[in-house]
């Protein structure tokens, strides 16, 4: 299972480019990805106002293809913030909404069940949990998912720990139709090898077709391929590189929103290289 992280597109006056937005839920569609995340962290969903935010959601959800399943990330670190955006995201028709951990206020385990407890409770989405300690400086524990898991509107984890032992944990002690999404590239293929189901990816926003070989025929070839992809991507802040790797694709992603800023140019000439190298080496693979 392949989930694209879309990155967010923007007009040279800095609006959103909803053309182009367009453009990238076609052509992922095309390359075969099971979904994408609308306003994940590689979509710079805190940088939106409200009022893009909802009209993005809206655009994506009207907009996708046929057969595309629509993830929309809903998480804040404000508890009805978070509820009323999970509410109007499965109103336009998403298959899922992302919640991730609370950010800057950090809490205890028992805190983290009971914040997602209460989202599950108050809006009977299909919630797939989102822990990413490097950005919310709170890693929620294997035993606190497990137990999240049996409330029956609680359907995944992106875990983005970067740990096989708690993606060991959560696959052994959870159903089988609890998804387990790896958050970092580099760690799919192996999280695939302990029981995962896939990936959401930052990745495939480049290169879609590559990595939904590389999950669905299990090819460590592609992974070792992709491999200076994944560091590369992150050589700066996400989603910084990704937006540089996307121009040299073809695509208009248009200005750095701030705080995001254009990579150094050293980052610029480490991320053309792999493009490169991943172009010139795919077709005989």
């Amino acid at each position: 299972m392949v989930w694209t992280a879309l990155i967010t597109p923007y007009r040279e006056d800095g609006g959103i480019n909803y053309d182009e937005y367009a453009r990238l839920l076609e052509d992922q569609h095309r390359s075969g990805v099971d979904g994408v995340l609308v306003l994940g962290t590689t979509g710079e969903a805190p940088s939106l106002s409200d009022e893009e935010k909802m009209s993005l959601y809206e655009f994506a959800a009207k907009n996708a293809p046929k057969g595309l399943k629509l993830m929309a990330g809903t998480g804040t670190n404000n508890l009805k913030k978070t509820v009323f955006w999970t509410e109007k995201v499965m109103e336009m028709g998403y298959d899922y909404a992302l919640v991730v951990v609370p950010y800057y206020l950090k809490t205890s385990q028992r805190g983290l069940y009971g914040y997602f407890k209460k989202v599950a409770e108050e809006t009977d989405a299909r919630i797939i949990l989102y822990n990413v300690p490097g950005r919310t400086g709170t890693n929620m524990r294997p035993e606190t998912v497990i137990e999240l898991s049996r409330i029956e509107n609680i359907k995944g984890i992106k875990e983005a720990s970067g740990s096989a032992d708690a993606v060991s944990e959560i696959v052994r002690s959870t159903s089988g139709d609890f998804l387990v999404l790896s958050g970092d590239d580099s760690m799919t293929l192996p999280f695939l090898s302990i029981g995962a189901h896939g990936v959401i990816s930052v990745a495939s926003n480049v290169f879609p077709e590559i990595v939904v070989r590389m999950v669905k025929e299990r090819r460590k070839d592609l992974h070792l391929l992709l491999y200076p992809l994944f560091k590369v991507l992150f050589v700066e802040p996400n989603p910084i590189p990704v937006r540089y790797a996307m121009e040299l694709m073809g695509y208009n992603v248009g200005p750095y929103r701030l705080p995001l800023t254009e990579p150094s140019q050293e980052s610029k000439r480490r991320i053309e290289e792999v493009v490169r190298e991943i172009r010139a080496n795919y077709p005989t693979l």
